[in-house]
């Protein structure tokens, strides 16, 4: 059970995105001051974070595809 939470795709692209808006944020407040701080940290590990789930959903957005398409020919 707990495992299938970890490993949704769903709370990961809501987790990244939080991540990203938060650290963006910071990141942009801070633009000028020319220091590195933990959100540029985040903020890349956000990004990476985001970008592992996109072919996950992708095949997921395939499977739908696919299954319209049977559908359509019965």
């Amino acid at each position: 059970m707990l495992k299938a939470i970890i490993d949704s795709v769903y709370l990961n692209l809501i987790s990244g995105l939080v991540l990203l808006v938060t650290s963006g944020y910071e990141t942009w407040n801070t633009f000028g001051e020319g220091t590195i701080g933990a959100h540029h940290g985040v903020l890349i590990f956000s990004i990476i974070h985001i970008l592992k789930t996109l072919p996950e959903m992708v095949e997921g957005f395939k499977d739908v595809n696919e299954a319209e398409g049977l559908e359509k020919e019965k």
